[in-house]
């Protein structure tokens, strides 16, 4: 079925693949992790935003370096260890991240630049609501997710508080070369540990909700590809009968070359995604392995019904969700990626040439090897992964657990 749509829908349609992660980078810039675009990085506000970048790389290695010397000075202590070490990780994965978007900035913008091209956002309106409701649903969950991490930075400040409160020794669980008791100081430092959590925690769920994405586009344009190529040949009947000019034959492989075009960049896409975020995604899994056990021995000695259990609680909910997230968009790319196969015997090649037959028979066998994210490009995207981290947290933490 061909549909004719005027120019402000094409424009309107041309920018929802782009658009799914348009709220992403708009909080990784206001955090600081990633560069404003391309015309406004030559303004002075995009000088003052490359100010703002460096400060605030400056700052999380600081904070990150201040919980190392702290990790050291309480290695003997496993209670305190426990406490920091959940935080160093996190903040260990963010910085890898950030470093990421610093280094590879040029082709991260090249490669959200493909997100617009025509391919990926075509005038059909099967197509066009499956992409709004991609980029609908992006929107939401970065938005719900970040305010996950900040309502658990804010209860953590409260325990400070707390403590102050009742006369107790505040200790934070970083390297301070002062004396944090007097009010001023107290003050300040709560600020700074908060504002600094803060940030890395919504830039950090940010910037994994911006890969799980990403894949998701991925997934989509492939659902979208298999619709191509079930109707292929009633696509081309159609194009011959509205111009009788053209051959069906000729069209016909038009529109599958388009198809194999369109297949190209989303394998592409995909590719590009694993390599220039292969190792914050390989922190990010190792790490998510790690979090986990240290959070679970922090909530094993708080009480049920504190506040304390409940942030630690919130916590390990977050960063399951991060690993989650890449495990499940990696299967789903990777599920979607082998019904292609299915897709390209399904449409009605019969009554096609034989040079046709065979160049189908050629892209079938090239669609046997789906696509596989992989963090790292070693540790596979996918559900079986995440059961295999969940049940080796849980035999590590039993272990401790015996230990102790």
């Amino acid at each position: 079925m061909i549909i004719i749509v005027t120019k402000e829908a094409k424009a309107r349609w041309r920018s929802l693949s782009a658009g799914s992660v348009s709220t992403h980078l708009r909080i990784l810039r206001w955090c600081g992790f990633c560069r404003l675009s391309g015309g406004a990085r030559a303004s002075l506000r995009g000088s003052l935003h490359a100010l703002y970048r460096a400060f605030t790389l400056a700052l999380t290695s600081a904070y990150l370096l201040q919980e190392c010397i702290y990790s050291y000075q309480v290695r003997q202590d496993m209670d305190k260890l426990a406490r920091v070490m959940f935080l160093l990780l996190c903040h260990i994965t963010s910085i890898a991240k950030q470093v990421v978007f610093h280094i590879k900035a040029e082709r991260i913008d090249e490669m959200l630049g493909g997100l617009n091209d025509p391919l990926y956002n075509q005038n059909v309106e099967a197509y066009t609501r499956l992409l709004h409701v991609t980029a609908a649903r992006a929107s939401r969950f970065v938005r719900a997710y970040s305010s996950c991490a900040v309502v658990t930075c804010t209860l953590w400040i409260t325990f400070p508080v707390m403590y102050r409160l009742q006369g107790q020794v505040v200790e934070f669980p970083f390297w301070i070369h002062a004396d944090c008791n007097g009010p001023k100081m107290f003050t300040l430092v709560l600020a700074y540990s908060y504002y600094v959590t803060t940030l890395v925690g919504i830039a950090n769920t940010t910037m994994d909700a911006f890969m799980a994405t990403v894949l998701n586009q991925c997934k989509t344009q492939l659902k979208i590809l298999r619709m191509n190529f079930e109707c292929l040949p009633q696509r081309a009947a159609e194009i011959t009968k509205t111009s009788p000019e053209q051959s069906y034959d000729a069209t016909l492989k038009q529109l599958f070359k388009e198809c194999l075009v369109h297949y190209e960049k989303i394998t592409e896409n995909s590719a590009d995604a694993a390599r220039y975020f292969r190792y914050g995604d390989l922190d990010s899994v190792r790490h998510r392995w790690l979090d986990p056990l240290y959070g679970c021995l922090q909530d094993s000695q708080l009480n049920v019904l504190s506040i304390e259990f409940a942030s630690m609680t919130l916590f390990i909910s977050c960063i399951l969700t991060e690993l989650f997230l890449y495990c499940y968009y990696g299967n789903e790319v990777t599920d979607e990626s082998e019904r292609v196969t299915q897709s390209l015997y399904s449409m009605e090649w019969r009554r096609a040439e034989l040079s046709f037959r065979r160049s189908l028979v050629l892209v079938m066998e090239r669609a046997k090897r789906p696509l596989r994210p992989a963090a790292g490009l070693v540790i596979p995207l996918s559900l079986d992964t995440f059961v295999k981290i969940i049940k080796s947290s849980y035999t590590f933490y039993a272990v401790l657990r015996q230990t102790k």
